[in-house]
């Protein structure tokens, strides 16, 4: 568990809302490993909070299936599994093409122009290895989209399947760092092109299928690497 996640609690809004935020964006950004485990004590005291409002964000984010509870108690990163893999993969292919579909009318020239600034970033951090920043940066490129729906059900909806998704996202973070000192580098920037070149375009069909490409490329190498590890 990486400590520098976490930021100090301050009194603006309630401690209990801070810890949970902090620890959802934690595990989306992939600062915990699958079936890593950390006690409402430690993380306490990494907060400097009593152990309340860490037992309330744990026990939210255990509802949101982000974490789940050992039998001796302690929050642990759920467990690679490749069936789940494939559960989560199935319903992002559903929701996330749909919203970016609706979401297409809505992106006009200063969302688009930062979808583009996003992609120029999204390389740039994959040229120089930088990983954790390439997988921040390929989130908000996403989220910026779905955003764009005005739909705040699906985007909920869809930040779950990340939270869910987030061991799996570690996971390849670390295998990562061979593919991008590889030809295999331009891929992982190869759908967001197209789903700028088809907003361009004024093509909502082929932003659309880019959308579906994208998400199902992301799986299809967690499930190479799953299986090799004999998941």
């Amino acid at each position: 568990m990486n400590k520098t996640a976490f930021k100090l609690i301050t009194a603006r809004r309630t401690v209990q809302d801070q810890v949970y935020e902090q620890l959802r964006e934690a595990l989306m950004s992939g600062a915990f490993e699958a079936g890593e485990s950390f006690t409402i004590s430690a993380l306490a005291g990494m907060f400097s909070t009593s152990h309340m409002p860490v037992r309330e964000a744990i026990r939210r984010l255990v509802a949101e299936n982000g974490l789940r509870i050992s039998s001796t108690g302690t929050a642990v990163v759920p467990d690679l599994d490749l069936e789940e893999l494939r559960n989560i993969r199935d319903a992002r292919l559903i929701l996330e093409p749909a919203t970016a579909e609706i979401a297409f009318k809505s992106l006009g020239k200063a969302e688009i122009a930062r979808l583009k600034e996003l992609v120029v970033e999204h390389k740039r951090t994959g040229e120089n290895n930088e990983v954790v920043a390439m997988l921040a940066l390929n989130r908000n490129f996403h989220f910026l989209i779905y955003e764009a729906s005005g739909n705040p059900v699906l985007v909920s909806q869809i930040e779950n399947l990340w939270l869910r998704s987030s061991p799996y996202v570690r996971f390849l973070s670390d295998k990562m760092g061979e593919l991008l000192r590889s030809d295999y580098r331009e891929k992982f920037s190869g759908h967001h092109d197209e789903m700028i070149s088809a907003l361009d375009a004024g093509d909502v069909k082929r932003f659309r299928d880019a959308m579906c490409k994208d998400v199902a490329a992301t799986y299809d190498l967690m499930v190479g690497f799953l299986k090799s590890k004999g998941n």
